[in-house]
């Protein structure tokens, strides 16, 4: 078992589940991209074996932020590294890697059928735009459109637009919303996929085109205050938008928010009430790109804290969380080596007594139920704005 430098194990969840080749490893990724940049490695002989190991990664951020890749007493050498630890863009460059690929056309025929139907339908599922808000018309009440003038912007996103596990969680955040008597709006048919999954998967010409769609939509409807369901949409938001649009998106001057933020100011705030506490032990799954990769780690926190009795941690939580399996395009490709990270985690949270998984993110919910579903035992996962619904006093 490797051991990062502070003491952290399984920096690589897909390293831990395939032998631990170099290829599956961070390590193996850069040294073969810096082979392709110096002219040592043909990107056309690149095997089916090696693109297999590129798409396996899940871009859990995990080997980037505990791996110090520099010896400190090199920093001098490299005055312009972004990160204050002088750690290297590892998932740039598995980014980078597989646009390489994507250009050549030789992604796995899965990805390119996601990357297809982006590009298409306007979602990795290939639905249609026309369905994109159908499960709005399951609400008790009337969600504003964004054409009727209202700031607030509730942005679902693609995955819990149509994945029916997922529709329950966006509904359960309009529903707190309108608890709470927020204004805020929907897009609707109108919404554009924000265009990050598209980016992972090595597609940034598809990523730009859906970014420039986005920054027209908001900038029509004069929106001002995103709150995302997905941390992924968030991401790509708050960190690809203004390196890809620069100025444009910048003078927008959005306030943008995961839905886990928002509740828990609306909660310090008491806006909304909490009238009986949930009983069962909870433990909280942190989704890779709303902790490890944005820092928010507490705001999900705070809402169990207040909404639950007995929350506990899993060994692996926080910056050190172990992946869902689900980032990355890994809800939709299946490795070679079939690593299960889903099953993994669960297994973690049964062995400290959980009763409930909590999760805050899509892709999390559908990997942690499959999970659940393998092992075969009674672990309830559930998103955290669900837990909060079922205590609230809706008097």
């Amino acid at each position: 078992m490797v051991r990062a430098r502070d003491g952290t194990d399984l920096v690589c969840p897909i390293r831990e589940k395939t032998g631990g080749f170099d290829a599956s490893t961070a390590k193996g990724r850069n040294i073969i991209a810096r082979g392709i940049l110096e002219g040592r490695i043909d990107i056309s002989k690149l095997t089916e074996e090696f693109i297999d190991s590129l798409y396996s990664c899940t871009l859990c951020g995990n080997c980037q932020e505990h791996c110090l890749a520099l010896d400190p007493r090199s920093w001098s050498r490299f005055p312009n590294n972004k990160f204050t630890d002088r750690r290297v863009d590892i998932l740039g460059i598995v980014e980078a890697l597989r646009s390489l690929v994507v250009e050549r056309g030789t992604p796995p025929s899965i990805i390119r059928k996601v990357l297809s139907n982006i590009s298409l339908y306007g979602n990795p599922e290939g639905k249609p735009r026309s369905k994109r808000a159908e499960f709005a018309e399951q609400l008790n009440f009337r969600v504003k459109k964004a054409e009727e003038g209202c700031p607030t912007l509730l942005y679902v996103g693609s995955i819990a637009s149509y994945n029916p596990r997922n529709n329950e969680t966006v509904k359960a955040v309009a529903e707190l919303l309108h608890c709470a008597n927020v204004d805020f709006c929907m897009l609707g048919e109108k919404e554009e996929d924000s265009g990050a999954d598209a980016l992972r998967l090595g597609e940034t010409g598809l990523f730009e085109e859906l970014a420039n769609r986005n920054l027209k939509l908001f900038s029509t409807y004069k929106i001002k205050h995103v709150i995302c369901v997905s941390p992924h949409d968030y991401d790509a938001f708050i960190n690809d938008y203004p390196i890809f649009l620069g100025e444009k998106w910048i003078k927008l001057n959005l306030k943008i928010q995961h839905y886990t933020e928002f509740l828990a100011e609306l909660l310090r705030d008491k806006k909304l009430s909490i009238n009986k506490k949930n009983d069962e032990i909870v433990t909280f799954h942190d989704p890779c790109y709303l902790g490890r990769i944005n820092g928010v780690y507490e705001a999900p926190r705070k809402i169990l804290h207040q909404a639950c009795s007995k929350v506990v941690e899993m060994r692996l939580s926080r910056n050190n969380s172990y992946c869902c399996g689900g980032g990355g395009g890994g809800i939709w490709y299946e490795s070679i080596h079939k690593p299960r990270l889903d099953v993994e985690r669960v297994n973690q949270a049964l062995q400290i007594g959980a009763e409930v998984i909590a999760v805050a993110c899509p892709l999390c919910a559908q990997m942690l139920e499959s999970g659940v579903n393998a092992v075969g035992c009674n672990l309830q996962v559930l998103d955290v704005t669900e837990i909060l619904l079922k205590t609230l006093n809706l008097e």
